[in-house]
């Protein structure tokens, strides 16, 4: 008669880090109604100083001028912020009217539009972009870059090309104590939505927290020292959310969903042990 081995206990791992949030904590500032227009500022100023010395090797022949200072058919280039204008973007008036309507409004799937448009502004103008170069889809409010192009007669800017700033240089991250550590990123999990599969997010809290397949992959559970949820974790049924009260049996669909995904975190947490910097 054969007598099963002993199953083998996993530690698991540790990680130890120091969290930088503090210095992007707002300490002692009063708001003054400026909103965003200062950190716009700032970055237009120290992106552009970066961008002027890149234009001098991307297009040396071409001018660099402000939106103030375009010329109708002379080409140039500008730099600036980049502004979306969105047609479906949310309103505060719109979410009024949706209160006070009858009949709740069709909500988008997204906010992008085909109408969509690309505004450039720097401190002396903004000028709308014209020209199929440039894709409002692939670009969001606040990107500084240079264009190069010329404006129309209709006053708008016809983009040619467009230079980036790019990124900035990467610091090399020290050297760690060369064993395996891993950090496992979760996202759409869609909880409450008709496609989730409550036997297939149950695989997946098993696996992380170590009570699935053999010894190899329990080790390497042992190593997974941190879990991020990206987003996309509940989804609610299409309808309950349209400004409308809520029924007794409408609140319980739009709670169950939340507390299937409390119950799935507390298995994942109750196995990763974080000790303190």
């Amino acid at each position: 008669m054969e007598i099963d081995a002993v199953a083998k206990n996993f530690q698991r791992k540790l990680s130890v880090y120091q969290s930088l949030d503090e210095r992007f904590e707002i300490q002692k500032e009063m708001y003054r109604g400026q909103q965003y227009s200062q950190i716009y500022f700032i970055r237009l100023h120290k992106m552009r100083s970066l961008l002027y010395s890149l234009v001098e090797k991307w297009k040396p022949d071409v001018p660099v001028c402000t939106v103030l200072g375009l010329e109708e058919g002379k080409e140039c280039i500008i730099v600036g912020t980049l502004y979306k204008h969105m047609k479906l973007k949310p309103s505060v008036l719109d979410e009024y009217s949706k209160e006070r309507s009858v009949a709740p409004l069709v909500k988008s799937h997204n906010f992008m539009h085909p109408d969509d448009q690309l505004v450039l502004e720097d401190e002396s103008g903004r000028v709308k972009l014209g020209g199929t170069f440039l894709a409002p889809s692939m670009f969001v409010t606040g990107l500084v870059v240079a264009l190069h192009g010329k404006e129309t007669s209709a006053g708008d800017f016809l983009v040619q090309d467009i230079l980036e700033p790019g990124l900035p240089p990467q610091m090399q991250l020290p050297c760690g104590s060369g064993e395996d550590k891993y950090v496992v990123f979760v996202s759409g999990l869609s909880v409450g939505s008709n496609t989730s599969n409550p036997l297939q997010l149950q695989l997946l809290i098993d696996h992380i927290t170590g009570h699935l397949g053999d010894e190899k992959e329990q080790s390497i559970a042992s190593q997974i020292v941190r879990v991020v949820v990206a987003g996309n974790s509940v989804e609610i049924t299409l309808g309950l959310l349209n400004g409308q009260a809520l029924a007794s049996k409408d609140q319980s669909r739009l709670s169950e969903p939340i507390k299937e995904l409390d119950i799935l975190l507390t298995q994942v947490v109750i196995t990763l042990v974080i000790p303190k910097a």
